[in-house]
């Protein structure tokens, strides 16, 4: 019967701290700037939701984004990134300069499909993920305007550059199709 006992308490300390190490190990989660690009945006930016993205492909009925190179994984010109594909969820909490925004804790699920370049950039120029950029955040999702996901961040709180958390998701929870 001690044997039996031993072994149950074994078995479920190993289990409690095999399932605290799956959670821990599968969480990533940043502080994370937002801004958006694509078709209309200040820049001159033509659409953002073609198949000549850094990634090479384009969505529909789901949210995008180009990723900051420091968790896109690779530069400019140097092709997809281990980035390429991967779904985070965005929750935008302040405007720019620190005032909570009127739709703060909005959340939306965006799959990267393009590069936010770190060269002449300073917003993604963040070289690893525990350096921060002048909004004091770790990585930069640049959302596309034409796959609807600005409008879904940023709603009618009238801005275009927020701050809040970008949370690494299994992309079953993202809503959309991948197409080349």
């Amino acid at each position: 019967m001690l044997t039996l006992l031993k072994t149950q308490t074994m078995f479920a300390q190993s289990f409690i701290t095999g399932f605290a190490f799956a959670l821990t190990a599968s969480a990533q989660s940043y502080k994370a700037s937002f801004t958006e690009y694509g078709s209309g945006d200040q820049n001159g930016s033509g659409n953002c939701n073609v198949d000549t993205t850094a990634c090479g492909y384009y969505t529909t009925s789901g949210y995008s984004a180009a990723a900051s190179q420091n968790i896109f994984g690779v530069g400019p010109g140097e092709g997809a990134g281990p980035g390429c594909g991967t779904c985070w969820k965005l929750t935008i909490q302040t405007d720019s300069s620190g005032n909570e925004v009127s739709n703060a804790g909005n959340s939306i699920v965006v799959k990267v499909t393009n590069l936010c370049p770190a060269n002449g950039n300073p917003l993604c120029a963040q070289s690893s993920t525990s350096d921060t950029n002048q909004y004091g955040a770790n990585v930069n999702f640049d959302t596309c305007i034409d796959s609807g996901a600005s409008d879904a961040l940023f709603g009618n709180s009238g801005v275009g550059l927020g701050v809040g958390t970008a949370e690494k998701v299994d992309c079953s929870q993202w809503s959309g199709q991948t197409d080349q």
